[in-house]
């Protein structure tokens, strides 16, 4: 029996019953388990490749999206050409290329110096404010659109946000230059509207200015009246401190300065002039007329209010006619223009600018000790000057005045005479020419304007500053004499035939090349210093004016 259970089994021998026996091989499952535990890391690896790959792109993206903003704030739409909105690109570069060329042709036009004082006048002041807020608005449309196109919805948010910041701070790049320049043709536009007055003449053939590259081809020569105002808190009466006549030639830039003295009597009224009717010769004092002022040059000016019922009714100053026609009678040119200046607001002015170079020379026969400079302050009483009424000197020697020293420099006579203060005057005048920057000028130019819309008054027309920038460039580089007409032996009865003479004298010198010019002045030189009196203290009646200084 034992056998045929054997063969029934097929030889082979059966489990027991009760015992466990596994159903797999071992092997085998260990082997599944290693290859589980394979398929798990490769997927893990997989997953770890997709998610740096994706950073990876992100951060390319984002890097590629701060490029090209960055791109539109050196020329507006300049990002968009790498991107689907290239078209809008290249029209907002066209545009900004349009607006500049423009620009471009009328800073050109003429020379520079003329070009760019077409955008002095009020049109081109217009046209300035119109491309600085347009051009400012289309620079920023670029940089939005730019950052908007280039910006991922599937960005995380914190990188949305650190987008939107840096597109922020490129638009305020372009805003706050664009937002200044606006803010300063505005200021210049309201300077200008106080600063330039209508000129008032009734002369026909007063020289006016033509208009393209060679404006003063018709004027071969231009008189310009300053007139240095001494209207103050503690003065009665508006009076001149300084009256300066500057005679341009047109073609050389030569000039001469003729400085009238305050002190000038009997200054002849020509018969269009109202006051001639009363002063037929020459201005003198009237019966009755008590001020010191009366009958010399510094009382025209009031003389002319006082009695602006006999001027036209159009005419806006009186006073200011009188001074002019009586200056003109003095010297025997014609006067083109004025020019009035408040001295407070001079020293104003010349803060702003940041000081002015002079070469301080003492004052020959001074009643001060000539070492110590010339005098700030000072008051003179029967002939003396009053103990502690100096309050300080500008010490000789060439160095930078602020605003308050310029001021004294250019009107101190306490110790010395009115002569050797319009000498001063005349340097003063020669200094500031020579030495104005325009990078400077353009770095306090709202102080500037704001002083200069205040204390100045010049009866030229906006609309001729392009020809009036070319003439002072030229100025530069031209000779500038000075004439000294005042005499004190005889400022009270002066012989005008004889001042007429001196001044066509000067006036008919030819262009020296050789000769001081502004222009060669216009670097400050320790050397040039000089604490003893100079040649502009000789009783040279015609002398190069930056000799003298």
């Amino acid at each position: 029996m034992t056998g045929n259970v054997r063969g029934a089994s097929g030889g082979r021998r059966m489990p027991e019953r009760g015992r466990n026996v596994p159903e797999h091989d071992p092997d085998e499952t260990i082997i599944a388990n290693r290859r589980e535990l394979v398929r798990r890391q490769s997927d893990t690896r997989s997953t770890s490749r997709t998610r740096r790959d994706r950073r990876v792109a992100r951060a390319r993206d984002v890097r590629r999206a701060l490029g090209l903003t960055a791109l539109s704030v050196l020329l507006p739409g300049l990002g968009l050409l790498w991107t689907r909105r290239r078209t809008i690109g290249l029209a907002m570069i066209g545009l900004a290329l349009l607006g500049a060329i423009s620009l471009g042709i009328i800073v050109s036009s003429g020379g520079v110096i003329h070009g760019a004082a077409q955008l002095l006048t009020r049109k081109g002041l217009v046209l300035l404010l119109v491309f600085t807020i347009g051009g400012g608005l289309l620079w920023i449309a670029g940089i939005v659109l730019t950052a908007l196109t280039t910006s991922s919805g599937r960005w995380p948010g914190q990188t949305r946000w650190l987008h939107r910041i840096f597109a922020t701070c490129m638009c305020l790049v372009v805003a706050a230059p664009a937002a200044y320049a606006a803010r300063d043709v505005v200021i210049t536009r309201n300077a200008f509207d106080h600063i330039f007055t209508k000129r008032y003449t009734t002369d026909a053939n007063a020289a006016t200015p033509g208009t393209g590259s060679h404006p003063w081809a018709n004027v071969p020569r231009v008189n310009i009246l300053l007139f240095g105002s001494d209207a103050g808190a503690d003065r009665i009466l508006q009076r001149p401190d300084s009256l300066i006549v500057v005679s341009v030639n047109t073609k050389t830039g030569d000039s001469v300065l003729v400085s009238v003295p305050r002190n000038m009597g009997h200054a002849p009224f020509p018969a269009s002039d109202p006051l001639h009717k009363l002063y037929p010769d020459g201005f003198t004092r009237l019966p009755g007329q008590t001020d010191n002022a009366a009958g010399l040059m510094e009382g025209v000016w009031q003389a002319g209010n006082d009695h602006k019922d006999l001027f036209p009714k159009d005419d806006p100053n009186p006073g200011l006619t009188a001074t002019r026609d009586a200056v003109s009678g003095i010297t025997g040119l014609k006067i083109d223009y004025t020019a009035t200046v408040d001295l407070a607001g001079f020293q104003q002015l010349v803060d702003a600018m940041g000081g002015v170079w002079v070469n301080v020379k003492p004052d020959p026969n001074s009643l001060t000790d000539p070492k110590l400079g010339i005098p700030i302050g000072g008051r003179i009483i029967n002939g003396q000057i009053q103990p502690g009424s100096i309050t300080g000197y500008i010490k000789p020697g060439y160095q930078k005045l602020d605003g308050r020293k310029a001021l004294w420099y250019s009107r101190s006579r306490v110790a010395s005479s009115d002569d050797q203060r319009m000498r001063r005057q005349r340097c003063m005048i020669n200094d500031l020419i020579s030495q104005v920057n325009p990078f400077q000028m353009v770095q306090k130019f709202p102080s500037i304007m704001q002083v200069a819309a205040q204390n100045i008054r010049i009866d030229i027309n906006q609309d001729d500053l392009p020809a009036f920038a070319t003439l002072a460039n030229r100025m530069k580089n031209g000779n500038m004499r000075t004439v000294d007409i005042s005499n004190p032996q005889s400022n009270g009865n002066p012989d005008f035939a004889k001042i007429h003479a001196l001044i066509q004298r000067a006036i008919s010198e030819k262009h020296n090349t050789k000769a001081p010019t502004p222009k060669k002045r216009s670097t400050p030189s320790p050397s040039s210093s000089s604490s003893s009196p100079s040649s502009s203290t000789t009783t040279s009646a015609i002398s190069d004016t930056a000799d003298a200084c």
